[in-house]
């Protein structure tokens, strides 16, 4: 909008003075006076001067008008009436891929499934999410249900600039295609009592992250096993792979959210921070200079035009002096506001954002994490780092919102620590939400029996207690192990393994005790186990 301005002006002003030459060369005896030289500057003014102002503001307009056509009137109309101080973002509401549309479904079906009470079996965000997901989501809905607190969830998809609005990377970790994106959003939740009455808000204006899972394809028609990488037919898989006999639900082979939630992205703000840095100059000389243009203008008028001279005339010369004054304290202004008031700015945009301690901090616990992938990528080449982080806080979820011991034996390694998680389930049934803030390894050792891993997590959690809701901070240490043999990442799409002793399918998510023959099984054989769980106060 502010170039628009800026070219019409320019328009104007070249109109004027192109009359404004006509007019001295119409009056000035000695020109006047010249037929030829009268007509060549008559020419020279309208046939330069004037057309090219006429031509500056036409441009402008037409670029206008490009500008709706290529984005849609409503969005141009609804960016160019927001604050220009604001970040120059703008709703999405198409969808430009097959992720795109993928994560916008999801979202949509996961507003509406906490927008009413009760978990009905065919909830529309079932083809979205993974098993495991979906069982995470379905206990949090009735921790809700049974506090009588609802959960109001909006978003909308955001475009900064040239920076796109949905970023996916996807690898295949030895087990599943994984595709980790980002999508830039605008979301709130709102946690109601049913009354109405407002709990607790959380928004959100930079991105969500998903993480999506997939069996691997060999071809169009082909699916490769997650449990044990045998090539099949999505037919011959219905009933269960032929090899190993893991039964499926057949949709987990095709792309499900395995994990969602908000993060801090450096990216998004940093789109933020050069949306204003570019805004605020501009901006700042437009509001100064708009009225610095007028009193400059009144002064010109009364003091740089000469009376002998007509109307044409006195209006560029008095533009060209007032513009010309104006532009002088502008640059004074310019210069105030790039070493004085600017850094002041960025000193503010540091500290809100993310802090030079919290980055180093954060980098370095990202580099010692890394020196851990290192190490137990000698024993497991496909181990993925990320995979594991989406792992353990599917298992924390798990925990957090279990209705009793049954729903989070299914992630221990044996009854002493089905125990140990038993006993801090009651300080957990005030739990309405958990936000994973930090996970720290702190060791790694692989013997020819088995893996162990060295785990500290800091969550945020927030509590319904009465009739407020609370939000405090916890910190998990974990004692985590994993035959050696075991090279799976995640234990998300299959929903059974089968009992050792009697061979009856065993649901993943029941439990570790065979429901047929009492056998217990050690889920270390396929993913990684709690052996310890320890509140840090």
């Amino acid at each position: 909008m502010i170039k628009r301005i800026a070219l019409i002006v320019l328009g104007v002003f070249l109109i004027f003075v192109g009359l404004g030459m006509i007019d001295v060369y119409t009056t000035d005896p000695e020109i006047s006076s010249d037929p030829s030289s009268l007509g060549l500057g008559i020419c020279l003014s309208v046939g330069v001067i004037i057309t090219g102002g006429v031509l500056t503001v036409f441009h402008s307009i037409r670029l206008h008008k490009s500008n709706k056509e290529k984005r849609g009137i409503r969005n141009q109309i609804a960016k160019e009436l927001r604050s220009e101080i604001c970040p120059d973002y703008y709703k999405i509401t198409e969808d430009s891929s097959e992720m795109a549309a993928l994560l916008r479904s999801f979202r949509n079906d996961y507003a509406d499934f906490f927008s009413h009470t009760g978990v009905s079996e065919n909830e529309t965000i079932q083809k979205d999410a993974t098993q495991l997901y979906w069982h995470i989501l379905s206990l949090q809905k009735h921790r809700l249900d049974s506090k009588g607190i609802s959960l109001k969830f909006t978003s909308d998809r955001l475009g900064y600039g040239t920076m796109a609005p949905v970023r996916e990377k996807t690898f295949f970790d030895g087990k599943y295609q994984i595709t980790e994106a980002s999508e830039t959003v605008e979301a709130k939740e709102e946690f109601r009592k049913a009354d109405g009455k407002k709990l607790y808000v959380r928004k959100c204006m930079e991105a969500a992250s998903y993480r999506i899972l997939s069996a691997s394809t060999k071809g169009e028609k082909e699916f490769v096993c997650p449990n044990c990488g045998s090539v099949s037919t999505r037919e011959n898989l219905i009933d269960g792979c032929d090899y190993c006999g893991t039964k499926f639900t057949i949709e987990d082979l095709d792309k499900r959210v395995s994990e969602f939630g908000f993060q801090h992205d450096s990216d998004v703000e940093y789109a933020k921070y050069k949306a204003v840095r570019a805004k605020l100059i501009p901006l700042t000389l437009l509001i100064f200079g708009i009225p610095t243009f007028l009193i400059t203008l009144i002064v010109s008028i009364q003091n740089t035009v000469s009376e002998e001279y007509g109307i044409l005339t006195k209006i560029p010369a008095v533009l060209l002096a007032a513009g010309v004054a104006t532009a002088l304290i502008l640059f004074v202004l310019e210069m105030a506001f790039l070493f004085c008031i600017f850094p002041l700015i960025q000193g503010f945009a540091s500290f809100r954002f993310m802090s030079g301690r919290m980055i180093k901090k954060m980098n370095e616990q990202l580099k010692a994490n890394t020196a851990f992938e290192t190490e137990i990528r000698r024993h497991d080449k496909l181990f993925s780092m990320n995979g594991f982080y989406s792992n353990l806080i599917n298992k924390l979820s798990v925990i957090h919102y279990s209705r009793g011991p049954a729903d989070a034996s299914a992630f221990v390694e044996s009854a002493t620590a089905e125990g140990q998680v038993a006993s801090v389930l009651s300080s957990y049934q005030d739990v309405i939400d958990m936000q994973v803030d930090l996970i720290k390894i702190s060791g790694y050792h692989v013997s020819d029996v088995l893996q162990e891993m060295q785990v500290g997590v800091r969550l945020f959690l927030l509590e319904n207690k009465g009739e407020k809701v609370t939000r405090r901070k916890e910190t998990v240490r974990l004692l985590l192990v994993k035959d050696a043999s075991c090279k799976s990442q995640a234990v998300c799409a299959p929903a059974f393994t089968n009992c050792r002793q009697c061979g009856a399918p065993m649901s993943l998510l029941s439990g570790r005790a065979c429901n047929y023959c009492g056998h217990a099984r050690r889920l270390a054989e396929y993913d990684w186990a709690i052996r310890s769980y320890q509140v840090v106060k």
